[in-house]
């Protein structure tokens, strides 16, 4: 045992300081720092990237009468099947893992503490860091680590206060967490609360965008089935400041971008996006091979940024033979001289959200722009639809506009007023 503990608090900036995020969990489980008993964490998201690097160095700590006690987010379906599954292999009968949710729109499950206690001392690291191999080594990350003398009066409150939260962020009783079993990690995967790390890889294209605000839950039926909203009141203070309203341009000038424009308005009018092989592609040309259904993939996040421009969920109906899949059928759209019905569908288990109409995607080719824009009420159509094409006099005005790129993607996209 190391007796010698920091009277300092110390940093570990990754990838700077010497040791890792990682290699401070592993030698903290494997008695390296201390001979600690007791191993609490709650963090937002988990992968098998991450649990491989201290699943061995969990497993020895419970097998040799250590107790684990870990919870772990599953917002933004950013933890998955995998991850959950090696945490459980590695606590088996020793420890336990939760998973908390709550059905509120635009509240994750967020924290990343590591606690661990032993006689006479514990100690705390409180950072940035997910169970992830990014957060565990490979990303630029922050994490505190503070050393509590439990014979001190203040530290002992501290050490009964850490406590407190890691039970509260764990009891089933405030209906967001629930005990993680191999059985109900299968049911979350079926209910689309959890994806495989192969769906993640394979879907995260056009599914995930990167956006300076977290994208509200999935809401599907299921989720209700396990989770409920949040016991505690969550209110944002109010800008004393008064943002003076955007004025609405003819042509949106440079400076109306210079941050995501949806940030800085109200409710839009538009809606802007760069075309991929994905909407505008036709599948295989093999002959004899069938053409891909002819759907536009709008990103989630941009459908959850403003939901009352798709009418969702109001306008939507959950497919009776598709549990899960909402559908907006028939619905009304110009593009051109033409009037065309375009139905629109979201399959949460999938995280998709698509536009289906062959008009719209033989209208456009790879990098062009689509605007849907929504017209005045009384107006006989729900959108009007343009295509910008490239090397035309509006398309750089419109491509200024969108703003939020989709990971691993050059497809883009941005609302407007």
């Amino acid at each position: 045992m190391n007796n010698q503990m920091p009277d300092r608090p110390q940093l570990i900036a990754q990838p700077f300081s010497e040791q890792s995020l990682g290699a401070t969990l592993k030698a903290a489980l494997s008695g390296q720092i201390a001979s600690f008993h007791t191993f609490r964490a709650a963090v937002a998201f988990v992968k098998r990237s991450g649990v491989q690097h201290i699943q061995a160095e969990l497993q020895q700590f419970v097998q040799g009468g250590g107790l684990a006690q870990i919870v772990v987010g599953i917002d933004q379906l950013g933890s998955s099947l995998e991850g959950l599954a090696s945490l459980l292999n590695a606590v088996e009968e020793g420890g336990s893992v939760w998973v908390n949710r709550t059905t509120e729109t635009y509240v994750t499950f967020h924290p990343k503490v590591y606690f661990f206690a032993a006689d006479q001392v514990a100690l705390l690291i409180v950072g940035s860091g997910n169970l992830t191999e990014g957060g565990l080594y490979t990303n630029d990350e922050a994490s505190l680590m503070y050393w509590l003398a439990l014979q001190e009066p203040e530290d002992q409150a501290l050490w009964q206060e850490i406590n407190a939260y890691l039970d509260h962020w764990g009891d089933a009783a405030n209906g967001n967490a629930i005990q993680l079993t191999a059985d109900l990690l299968n049911e979350l995967v079926e209910a689309g609360l959890v994806p495989t790390e192969e769906k993640i890889e394979r879907e995260g294209d056009e599914a995930t965008a990167v956006s300076p605000t977290p994208s509200p839950q999935p809401e599907t039926q299921l989720a209700h089935v396990f989770f409920k909203k949040s016991a505690v009141k969550r209110t944002a203070p109010r800008s004393k400041t008064s943002v003076p309203k955007p004025k609405k341009p003819t042509l949106p000038p440079e400076e109306a971008v210079s941050q995501p424009v949806e940030l800085a308005m109200e409710a839009p009018i538009g809606f802007v996006m760069i075309l991929q092989r994905t909407d505008v592609g036709t599948g295989q040309t093999t002959t004899g091979t069938s053409r891909r259904s002819p759907e536009i993939f709008i990103p989630l996040a941009a459908r959850d940024v403003f939901p009352e421009f798709w009418g969702w969920p109001t306008l939507f109906v959950e497919d009776a033979a598709r549990p899960g899949k909402y559908d907006r059928q028939a619905v009304k759209m110009r593009i051109g001289g033409d009037l065309v019905m375009v139905n629109m569908m979201t399959w949460p288990v999938k995280h998709d959200f698509r536009l289906r109409s062959e008009a719209l995607r033989s209208a456009g080719a790879i990098g062009d722009i689509l605007r849907l824009e929504k017209p005045t009420e009384g107006t006989p159509f729900a959108y009007y639809v343009e295509i910008i094409p490239q090397g035309t006099s509006d398309y750089e005005s419109y491509l200024a506009l969108c703003v939020n790129q989709v990971r691993n993607s050059a497809k883009r996209w941005g609302y407007y007023r």
